[in-house]
């Protein structure tokens, strides 16, 4: 009776999956941030009532400025990457006008905000937040990614107070070889 009940929550997962979605799934509750081809809203996803942030991209805005290729990376970035230091991005979806990109939801903000809010961080919080940057670009690097827009609007901080990277409408797919440290310099006549 168990497995028959487990096996119907999965095929109901699987069928709500295969649904199509459309930003009336959505309760939109405010604009928490502007860009350069639309916005970012907080909504509640009406199925499983949790809280979202959906960035709007219209279409026609990315065509003229030729930057269709610059939404594909940013979306397969953030939807191959399941790493701790990237936003998740739940789904995606679009209609006649807008991309949709579902990511979580990050309450604590960005690092901008935090500046802006504290003045001045003490020490041991710039070392923090510095560190937890350097390990979020290395794992960026290793998925042979350049982010290429970071800056403190673009730092995203969780209920627990560790960041995550957003944004990657300006990142670079690249095939990058570090040095060897003890690799000798050749150089040319």
């Amino acid at each position: 009776m168990v497995k028959m009940a487990i096996l119907h929550k999965e095929a109901e997962r699987l069928r709500q999956a295969r649904q199509k979605l459309d930003i009336r799934d959505f309760e939109c509750l405010k604009v928490i941030g502007k860009g350069a081809f639309g916005e970012v809203r907080l909504c509640r996803w009406r199925v499983t009532n949790e809280p979202v942030a959906i960035k709007k991209m219209i279409k026609s805005e990315m065509i003229f400025k030729n930057k269709v290729i610059q939404a594909r990376e940013e979306k397969d970035i953030l939807a191959n990457a399941e790493n701790l230091w990237i936003v998740d991005l739940k789904c995606s979806f679009q209609d006649d006008k807008n991309l949709y990109l579902v990511m979580e939801y990050l309450p604590g903000g960005d690092l901008m905000n935090l500046l802006i809010k504290k003045d001045i961080l003490t020490e041991d919080e710039a070392r923090f937040y510095i560190a937890e940057i350097l390990l979020a670009l290395d794992s960026v690097h290793k998925l042979h990614y350049i982010h290429r827009d970071l800056k403190p609007d673009n730092i995203l901080i969780d209920k627990n107070g560790h960041i995550k990277l957003s944004d990657f409408g300006l990142c670079k797919h690249t095939e990058m070889r570090p040095k060897k440290l003890n690799e000798p310099v050749v150089k040319k006549p």
